[in-house]
């Protein structure tokens, strides 16, 4: 099997999604006679940031960036128009491995995974109740004012995504909005193609589940393999590089009872876990993404390189229950772990 060196991942340098998606949005406002040093103002971002592949970007500074624009912005559904300008190229080698998946579903779950550091506001999650299938985002009331501009900035490009990927529109049922309804309302049945519920109490995206065992017409094994280990190659970059998210996954890595007890983890690493919640989503992650994370790749490895039992194994990363470790194994893989394992060999 091979093995990705730290040289290997320098040579094969992936940007780190900070960017992504930000040109529609520049480009959306400069339609509207906005210039790009007037939308970074204040950020600490420089203009030339928007075409360097390896700008860093904090969370601060995103929201600043999605404040700027909703204040300077003429148009009340600019958000949407700026998401709905988004191609495939514009989510980086992260929309062409989607794009390159064998099922939808298989994008959409690749996407989940690997794209928290372009969209970390996001958060979702996907599941499946008969036929409809939620998408389902985390809240994030402590956007505030900004919240309505960055969930339907997000939601427009996801939606301009998926139609790209699947080259049909999504069979969208219902939008749910945990904010009121914006003055441009009629707008999302033209973007999205259903109905939309505002002053909800969730973030949630409802669409036929049928759609996620669809092929996708651009499905080609060997671009998604390359562009799978690219993206592993990134985040495996993002986790040497330090910060806070390397500090969760070596603690977890030293202890796997860290991946389970965040006030453990917090005290390990000698802060509060406000603190540490707060640190990490400075970086554009949660606890949750990181130690989910951390879990995958030590699982793959066990299963991939050792003969351990699979309850050994469930143990080692931190799961009690073998049960549960097999649940979270596919979940992350669409596989369990002895089918995996049976691959691997």
């Amino acid at each position: 099997m091979m093995q990705l060196t730290p040289l290997a991942v320098q040579a094969a340098v992936v940007p780190g999604a900070a960017m992504l998606g930000f040109s529609a949005l520049a480009a959306q406002l400069r339609c509207e006679g906005v210039a790009l040093s007037d939308l970074f103002a204040r950020t600490g971002l420089e203009p030339g940031d928007i075409d360097n592949a390896y700008a860093p970007m904090s969370q601060a500074q995103r929201m600043a960036v999605f404040a700027n624009a909703q204040k300077l912005s003429s148009e009340s559904d600019a958000a949407l128009r700026a998401g709905a300008r988004q191609r495939i190229g514009d989510f980086g080698i992260y929309g062409f491995a989607m794009a390159s998946s064998a099922t939808f579903r298989d994008g959409l779950e690749f996407g989940i995974a690997h794209m928290q550091p372009a969209m970390p506001f996001l958060q979702p999650t996907l599941r499946v109740q008969g036929d409809l299938a939620i998408l389902a985002c985390a809240p994030a009331e402590r956007f505030g004012a900004v919240l309505p501009f960055v969930a339907e900035f997000w939601r427009s490009s996801l939606n301009s995504l998926f139609q790209r990927v699947l080259e049909v529109p999504l069979p969208a049922r219902r939008l749910v909005c945990n904010y009121p309804a914006p003055a441009h309302w009629r707008s999302y049945a033209q973007v999205f193609g259903c109905t939309a519920e505002f002053g909800a109490d969730v973030l949630e995206w409802h669409f036929d589940a049928a759609i996620l065992d669809a092929a996708c017409p651009g499905a080609n094994s060997i671009t998604h393999e390359l562009c799978r280990r690219m993206c592993v190659a990134a985040s495996y970059g993002d986790y040497q590089a330090g910060g806070w998210a390397g500090r969760v996954r070596g603690a977890c890595l030293d202890d796997a009872r860290c991946m389970v007890s965040v006030a453990r983890l917090a005290e390990r690493l000698g802060v509060s876990v406000r603190t540490l919640h707060r640190r990490l989503a400075d970086q554009g992650v949660t606890f949750k993404s990181v130690v989910d994370q951390t879990r995958k790749e030590l699982a793959i490895g066990y299963l991939s390189n050792s003969k351990l039992p699979v309850v050994d194994i469930a143990e080692r990363v931190g799961f009690s229950e073998a049960t549960n470790f097999r649940k979270a194994f596919r979940r992350w893989t669409g596989k369990v772990p002895s089918d995996y394992r049976i691959g691997a060999a």
